[in-house]
C-alpha cells in the first residue's frame, strides 16, 4: 500500500516537473510541441509502470517466502505439540496402570479383611455356642436331670 502511494506521488511529481518544464519553456518564449510533451509523459508513465511492476514482483516474492517460512514454523509447532501430547498420553497410561494396580491391591486387602472378619465372627459364634451348651449342661445338673452318681 505504501509503495503504491509512493508511486502515485512519484507520478504526480513527474507530471508537476513536466508542467514546470513546459511553463519554463513557455516563459523563455519557446513553446514545446504538444506531441513532444505527450511523448515525454508517455515515457515517464511507462517508467513508472515498470517500477511499479518490479516492486509488485518483489513484494510477491517476499510474500511467498514469508508464507513458506510460516508453513514451516507451523509444521514444526505441530510436531512439537504431537510429541508433547504423546508424552502426556504415555504418562496418563502409566498413571492409569498404577491406579489399576492400586485398586486391585485395595480389593485384595478388602477381601482378606472380609475373610478375617468372617473367620473371627465364626470363632465368636462357636465360642458363644460352646458357652451356651456349657450353660445348659450346668442348668440340667442343677435341676438334677443329670445322670446318677
Amino acid at each position: 500500500m505504501n509503495r503504491l502511494r509512493s508511486l502515485m506521488l512519484l507520478l504526480i511529481a513527474v507530471f508537476a516537473l513536466n508542467a514546470f518544464a513546459v511553463s519554463a519553456y513557455a516563459a523563455e518564449g519557446e513553446k514545446p510541441l504538444v506531441e513532444e510533451a505527450e511523448e515525454i509523459n508517455k515515457e515517464k508513465l511507462e517508467e513508472a509502470k515498470e517500477k511499479n511492476q518490479e516492486s509488485r514482483e518483489k513484494t510477491h516474492e517476499k510474500n511467498v517466502e514469508h508464507s513458506e517460512k510460516a508453513r514451516e514454523r507451523a509444521k514444526e509447532r505441530i510436531e512439537r505439540t504431537k510429541e508433547k501430547n504423546e508424552a502426556r498420553i504415555e504418562k496418563a497410561e502409566a498413571k492409569e496402570v498404577k491406579d489399576k494396580e492400586k485398586a486391585i491391591a485395595k480389593e485384595k486387602a478388602a477381601q482378606e479383611k472380609a475373610e478375617k472378619r468372617k473367620l473371627h465372627e465364626e470363632e465368636v459364634a462357636k465360642a458363644k455356642e460352646e458357652k451356651q451348651k456349657a450353660k445348659e449342661e450346668r442348668e440340667k445338673e442343677k435341676e438334677g436331670g443329670g445322670e446318677p452318681v
